[in-house]
């Protein structure tokens, strides 16, 4: 594998590594522990099906499958590769969706933090993009944390945060009706599972409160910290092209996609890896 540095505070972009057939355990390790010292890892030009897709990230990890009622139905979803979900907004010809693109991801935030297990690495395969727009951002939480005001540190070290699952609202999330969404406490900073090192875990789109806070009182911590943590010296932006693919460290990151047109076709293929228990 060649490994090229991005011009960016996070990734990697690698090269001579075939991704249509599964890898061998060897390439799997080494693929896992670039991950955990880059946080992403961007490959270019790859033509994959679904089928390929999962294959791949079944050799990084147990794959992450969406806990379903039976009559649940969602054009998200795919039936036939469980584990794979289409973020998209292209309706077939009967005007059907064929996928979901929420407005809660333009927001940061990391996936299933609203779950006692968050994903370890998440991955998309861009399909379709649109002409303009459409990018995704990823922020590092390693050098969020590292460069936060100590103040601000002393605020939420070894505290609990509330992070609820709620894509129904535009608006900051909140901790009343929990019965009703899904939602999960992890601590406000974490020690890595993987590296040891510790990270911001909270974002805007999915934290609402702090251990021992009120929420009011919670958005006056959390507000200058979301604030610090999204400045561009933390962030890479991706702008995609058909081919891309895209692995990223969920537990390190945050990320956000950027607006675009509706009328601009947009389509990418998503799999992901299930995490563990964090700690402090």
């Amino acid at each position: 594998m060649k490994i090229i540095p991005l011009n960016a505070p996070l990734g990697v972009s690698i090269e001579n590594l075939s991704l249509h057939g599964p890898l061998n355990k060897e390439q799997a390790l080494e693929l896992c522990e670039i991950i955990n010292k880059y946080q992403l890892v961007l490959f270019r030009k790859q033509e994959l099906t679904a089928s390929q897709q999962i294959a791949f990230s079944k050799a990084l990890g147990p794959v992450r499958k969406r806990k379903l009622p039976a009559d649940y139905f969602s054009p998200a979803s795919s039936l036939e590769t469980p584990g794979i979900v289409y973020v998209s907004n292209i309706r077939d010809r009967n005007g059907i969706p064929t996928g979901i693109i929420p407005d809660g991801e333009m927001w940061f935030h990391h996936d299933t933090c609203y779950t006692s297990e968050p994903d370890r690495f998440t991955m998309l395969y861009a399909m379709k993009v649109p002409r303009k727009g459409g990018n995704t951002l990823w922020a590092n939480m390693y050098t969020a944390w590292k460069t936060l005001p100590d103040a601000l540190k002393e605020q939420i070290i070894g505290k609990q945060a509330l992070n609820v699952y709620d894509y129904a609202t535009k608006s900051r999330p909140e901790s009343k009706n929990l019965s009703l969404i899904e939602h999960a406490w992890h601590p406000a900073v974490i020690k890595h599972p993987f590296t040891g090192k510790k990270a911001l875990f909270i974002n805007r789109l999915m934290t609402c409160k702090l251990e021992g806070l009120s929420e009011r009182k919670s958005l006056k911590v959390l507000e200058p910290i979301f604030d610090h943590a999204e400045q561009t010296c933390h962030i890479y932006e991706h702008h995609w092209k058909p081919g891309d693919f895209i692995i990223w460290d969920n537990l390190s990151t945050t990320h956000a996609r950027t607006h675009f047109n509706n009328y601009d076709e947009r389509r990418l293929r998503r799999s992901k890896v299930s995490g563990q228990t964090l700690n402090t």
